[in-house]
């Protein structure tokens, strides 16, 4: 479910953080000609960025999409994925597509199968994506606050009276695709989609790393009261600017996606604001633990329970760098990581 974190530059010395509430669905390159951007790689304050490559020179794994894992005769292809269509998926399938054909199984965080049964669930469980009772989030945020949230689902194609409904993980979820993405045909046709297609084409076991309730239920697992409360201290700072959906596109594809994940979020941190700095790097802390590292921690023994010696695991690529990334965490089970350039 989650992959590619969709964060904002700061605007006016700011940034926002309402993209870390879930998963990139992000548009294919041939729409950048709609949703033209900046690479803001590239104007990043040169201090700032000196010390995003610093902690990416020290960070384990924190370049490449590609990775094999072995340990005796057991060897893992690890994939590092982007969950939207772009036709510079097209090599990456062709090059992959033998080892897929030769694997006992494919692992994807949710298969085909459980999506929709999840899909199925929500539909019987409205409330957990919307507040089905009592007062919407007209009532529930200051007016000021709300009358800003109108104006920018208004811009992201999100009727107000619909953006008012939405639980407020959800609704900024939501805020996060630019209006230009929601225009493209098969935009969620990511890489792990048509992986998955390779791998049935080919008669391969396609399996679920999870249920396809966690994300969900962690996204929502706070009180609406609170999750109020933490939308009030940074809607002021929601935004969708097309140059953040470029730069996060090039960052994959590039291979440096962590590079652009600490780029947004230690200009999250430095932001000149009212929210306290020690109560951002809570909610930060809060999201990556439910979203990445908790996720991480309970795919290993999934992985480690399949049976075949080849297997390819193919996860939304924030999911693999770092010390709590899910590369780490197989290595110290006693797998040997080798980058394994495409």
């Amino acid at each position: 479910m989650s992959g590619l974190f969709f964060r904002r530059r700061p605007r006016r010395g700011r940034s926002g953080l309402a993209g870390l509430l879930g998963a990139a669905l992000l548009a294919p390159s041939l729409a950048l000609a709609q949703c033209a951007g900046q690479d803001l790689r590239q104007s990043a304050d040169p201090a700032l960025w000196a010390e995003v490559e610093a902690e990416m020179a020290a960070m384990p794994y924190a370049r490449g999409l590609s990775w094999r894992a072995t340990r005796g005769d057991r060897e893992l292809r690890l994939i590092g994925t982007l969950h939207l269509n772009d036709p510079r998926h097209a090599p990456i399938v062709a090059a992959l597509a033998p080892e897929i054909r030769a694997a006992d199984a494919l692992l994807v965080e949710i298969n085909r199968q459980d999506k929709a049964r999840a899909d199925r669930q929500l539909l019987a469980q409205p409330e957990l994506i919307y507040i089905t009772e009592g007062p919407t989030l007209i009532d529930r945020l200051p007016d000021p606050a709300w009358q800003q949230v109108a104006r920018l689902a208004q811009a992201a194609g999100i009727p107000p009276f619909a953006a008012a409904k939405m639980r407020p993980w959800f609704l900024s979820m939501s805020l996060s695709v630019p209006l230009c993405a929601r225009r493209i045909p098969d935009v969620a046709h990511g890489l792990d989609q048509q992986l998955m297609v390779l791998a049935e084409e080919a008669g391969v076991a396609v399996r679920s790393l999870e249920e396809a309730m966690t994300v969900f239920q962690a996204l929502n697992a706070d009180p609406l009261d609170k999750q109020v409360a933490d939308l009030s201290s940074y809607i002021a700072l929601m935004g969708v600017e097309e140059d953040e959906f470029h730069t996060m596109l090039e960052s994959y594809f590039d291979g440096a996606f962590e590079a652009f994940n600490l780029l947004q979020t230690k200009a999250f941190l430095r932001a000149e604001m009212e929210v306290p700095v020690a109560e951002r790097q809570r909610q930060l802390d809060e999201v990556l633990e439910a979203l990445l590292y908790q996720r991480n921690r309970d795919w290993v023994p999934v992985i480690e329970a399949q049976a075949g010696d080849r297997l390819v695991v193919a996860v939304g690529a924030a999911h693999l760098p770092g010390e709590r990334g899910l590369l780490a965490l197989l290595a110290a089970e006693g797998y040997v990581i080798t980058e394994a350039p495409l």
